[in-house]
C-alpha cells in the first residue's frame, strides 16, 4: 500500500459524531500506516486514552480546554519519535554539535527548540485540573 499516514479527528467539530478511531488505527496499522488523531474536539468533553485507541500520534489545543492561546500537546509514541529528526534545533534540545553533526538531547526536550511557553504550560496545567476538579 501506498499509504504512510492516516489522519483523522476523533469528534467532529461541526455534528459532535464520535468516529470509530480505534477500528481505523487497526486497519491502518494492518496496512503499515501511522495513525495521527486530532483531539481537539474530543479531549474536552470525554476521557480519552491514547494507548487503547493505538493512535502513533495524538494532538489537540489548549484553548479548547480553557487554557492560553498558543499552547497545545502533541503525543506520539516513543519508538516513533526516537526516530524522527527534529525539524527545527537550538536551546536545550541538542546535547552536542561539531562542524558535521549535532547529537539530540533525550525525549522530550529533543523536540524542544527555542523557549518553551512556560506560562502557557502552567494554564494548561491550570485548565486541566479544573477540569478534573469540576467534571466539567
Amino acid at each position: 500500500s501506498r499509504t504512510k499516514i492516516v489522519a483523522m479527528t476523533q469528534v467532529s467539530n461541526v455534528l459532535g459524531r464520535e468516529y470509530p478511531v480505534k477500528e481505523i488505527a487497526k486497519l491502518a496499522h494492518e496496512k503499515g500506516a501511522v495513525m495521527v488523531v486530532d483531539g481537539a474536539q474530543s479531549t474536552p468533553h470525554m476521557r480519552v486514552d491514547v494507548t487503547d485507541l493505538d493512535a502513533d500520534f495524538f494532538a489537540f489545543s489548549g484553548h479548547k480546554l480553557l487554557a492560553p492561546m498558543g499552547i497545545g500537546v502533541l503525543y506520539g509514541k516513543e519508538e516513533l519519535l526516537e526516530k524522527m529528526p527534529p525539524f527545527l534545533s537550538g536551546g536545550e534540545m541538542i546535547d552536542s554539535v561539531t562542524r558535521t553533526s549535532a547529537v539530540y538531547a533525550e525525549l522530550p526536550h529533543k523536540f524542544e527548540a527555542g523557549t518553551v511557553n512556560a506560562a502557557g504550560a502552567a494554564g494548561l496545567k491550570a485548565a486541566i485540573d479544573y477540569i478534573r476538579k469540576s467534571r466539567i
